[in-house]
């Protein structure tokens, strides 16, 4: 990747209505738009639609959920963690961007710290 970041990033979650993973994919992609805001766009295709099915045959889609950031598949199959997921989505944010959701995310680590610590 280059070093020039953009101060808006387009994920793409590809899905299907029975894939046991997808929903807990999303609700990780939800809780990172709760986090950046409008630094970010997320946009779920399912791979059940004839328009979803041609878009995933861009990318190669063979596992759900398939997270694709900027243009990238970065995720296949079961999600990662979700600070997994919020370190490779914060490689394509500004660094002014990163600093000011800093909080936000230290929120969100202590709220999931709670729940399972």
């Amino acid at each position: 990747m280059s070093d020039q970041k953009t101060s808006k990033v387009k994920i793409e979650i590809y899905t299907s209505p029975t894939c046991p993973y997808c929903p807990a994919a999303l609700r990780m992609l939800q809780k990172a738009v709760g986090i950046y805001k409008e630094a970010i766009e997320v946009t779920e295709v399912s791979v059940a639609s004839p328009g979803g099915q041609e878009l995933a045959a861009l990318y190669e889609v063979q596992a759900t959920p398939t997270i694709v950031i900027n243009g990238t598949v970065k995720f296949r199959g079961p999600p990662p963690s979700e600070s997994r997921l919020f370190e490779e989505i914060e490689q394509y944010l500004d660094k002014e961007i990163v600093k000011k959701t800093s909080k936000r995310r230290k929120a969100r680590r202590q709220e999931i710290d709670m729940m399972y610590g």
